[in-house]
């Protein structure tokens, strides 16, 4: 079957249950209408027999009346056409409900009513000519005549025929209301049962369509997509399995071809693609190779060049200002008339000890060379921090003993191992203790410390001399840093020492620190490795 067919007996199915829907709705509204009519009817029928028993009292409280008061003839007529007319729209009532009746019982309760309608109207001629013949003995002068009259024919008589009359229609009226009660609620609860017969068939047809549709549309539908998706995302293999003679059966057998002739294509286009790969992979390797040689050789030289640049930079830098102090304390004692040895003497240690400043500063200036130029080995071999702790302590001995300041030295008992060289460690050591000694007022305390936490060894140095202010201790590790004023307000110039203390401690893949404050002194901590939290890291 076609998916046109499909489609087209679907809305048929749903066109046909909403057809059936509304005329089950149409009949239920006429069915509805029906009873409400007959209350209606019913209403405006005991309406009436209320009007003709208030127009009934009210012609015989007229009647009394001419007893009593003496009442004008005119008004007794006028109540008496009112119940005449009342008893005219109650019959009028009647006989429009007997056409619209076909049930025999219900004419025959409709002829019962006329009948008693009749003998109200008979009631009501005898009532009169009953007052009549009253109002004439009293024209005579026979009271006692008209009253007894009066309570035989009028009082008794006519008041309690009509009144049963009356009672026996509202009676009727009353089993009419409440036949047509009981019809109603016996329609509403068979409403209800065919409203939800009526929806129960409905979900059932609905859903039942729904299925069908799912089945034969939405699903193949749904399989269609997912193989264009599987498609899209580079899949080929990908089969759809629809075994139908519709149009989606068709356009699936369609979809399995064009997958297939691409697979192929992609597949001899590949083999193109890994042919062309390895001839161009076979012509550019040697270019290749070419190609990085030569960045690593220009890399080389620029590093070199960069290297040889900043070299002479700092080395300029760095010996302008002894070179300087030397010529002028050479002049100074040239120019001097009076100059015995004494003071020839102190010039020439000056010289000495700025030579020797220079010198330093020629080995430092080397070492951050080599050591950026990679020319420079750190040994890793395991080595006891107590022995370096102690050759440092021996070689601080000539700087205290020269500034007049006391140095404290402590370690721990236990064993602190670490792999690396024992010099350039003692080296690191020194660089910030001499800066500590040489900046410590005198006959203060340099501390300097040996512990191990937490699989680290843990070397500090502390003075109590001005600090490093806040700029200083920011750019502490860059070279030749001055600071305010050029050596900075805590005549703490950095200058090489700490950088390379800096470069020795990372080759040891440790770190440095500086903890100080303005006048507070300073604290410098190197942190290394031990020996077996490295070796179990690297386990």
């Amino acid at each position: 079957m076609k998916i046109r067919t499909k489609l087209f007996a679907s809305h048929a199915t749903m066109s046909g249950l909403a057809v059936v829907v509304a005329l089950a709705i149409i009949a239920i509204l006429r069915v509805s209408d029906a009873n409400v009519r007959e209350l209606q009817s019913s209403y405006e029928q005991i309406r009436a027999i209320n009007l003709i028993d208030s127009r009934a009292n009210r012609y015989s409280e007229q009647v009394a009346e001419l007893f009593i008061l003496g009442t004008d003839p005119a008004e007794i007529e006028e109540a008496h056409a009112g119940l005449f007319a009342a008893l005219a729209h109650k019959e009028l009532l009647v006989r429009m409900e007997q056409d619209e009746l076909s049930d025999a019982a219900e004419l025959d309760r409709g002829r019962e009513e006329i009948g008693r309608l009749e003998a109200m109207r008979d009631a009501v001629a005898n009532l009169e000519l009953g007052w009549q013949e009253a109002g004439r003995l009293l024209e005579a002068g026979r009271r006692a005549e008209a009253e007894r009259l009066y309570r035989e024919r009028i009082e008794d008589g006519f008041d309690s025929a009509l009144g049963q009359l009356i009672e026996t229609a509202t009676l009727g009226e009353r089993e009419d209301v409440e036949r047509a009660i009981a019809a109603s609620a016996v329609l509403s609860d068979r409403l209800r049962m065919l409203a939800l017969a009526m929806v129960a068939a409905t979900a059932l047809l609905v859903l039942a369509n729904a299925v069908i549709v799912h089945r034969t549309i939405s699903r193949p539908i749904a399989a269609l997509a997912a193989g264009a998706d599987a498609v899209g995302r580079g899949d080929l293999d990908h089969v759809l399995h629809l075994r139908r003679r519709d149009e989606l059966g068709h356009l699936a057998t369609r979809f399995n071809e064009m997958t297939a002739q691409i697979r192929a294509q992609r597949e001899r286009l590949m083999g193109a693609k890994r042919n062309l790969e390895a001839q161009v992979a076979e012509r550019t390797s040697e270019l290749r190779e070419r190609s990085d040689e030569l960045e690593a050789a220009v890399s080389r030289l620029r590093r070199l060049d960069s290297d040889r640049a900043q070299f002479f930079a700092d080395i300029s830098h760095e010996l302008r200002t002894p070179l300087t102090i030397i010529r002028g304390t050479a002049e100074v004692a040239l120019r001097s008339q009076d100059g015995g040895a004494d003071r020839l003497r102190e010039a020439l240690a000056q010289v000495v000890r700025k030579t020797d400043q220079m010198g330093r500063l020629a080995e430092d200036l080397l070492f951050l060379s080599r050591s950026e130029a990679g020319a420079i080995q750190v040994e890793r071999v395991p080595i006891d921090l107590q022995d370096v702790f102690a050759d440092v302590v021996l070689d601080s001995h000539g700087l205290t003993g020269r500034a007049g300041i006391t140095l404290s030295p402590r370690q721990t008992s236990e064993p602190v191992v670490v792999e690396g060289d024992a010099d350039r460690l003692r080296q690191a050591i020194l660089i910030p203790l001499d800066n500590a000694i040489r900046l410590a007022p005198a006959g203060s305390t340099v501390r300097l410390e040996l512990a191990r936490h937490d699989g680290r060894a843990k070397v500090t140095v502390s003075d109590e001399g001005p600090g490093f202010t806040p700029d200083e201790l920011e750019n502490a590790f860059r070279r030749y840093f001055r600071g305010e004023g050029g050596g900075g307000r805590s005549g703490r110039s950095t200058g090489l020492g700490l950088a390379i203390a800096q470069w020795i401690v990372g080759e040891h893949d440790g770190s440095i620190t500086i903890d100080s404050a303005p006048e507070k002194g300073a604290t410098v901590r190197i942190d290394l490795p031990l020996a077996e939290t490295r070796t179990e890291t690297a386990a």
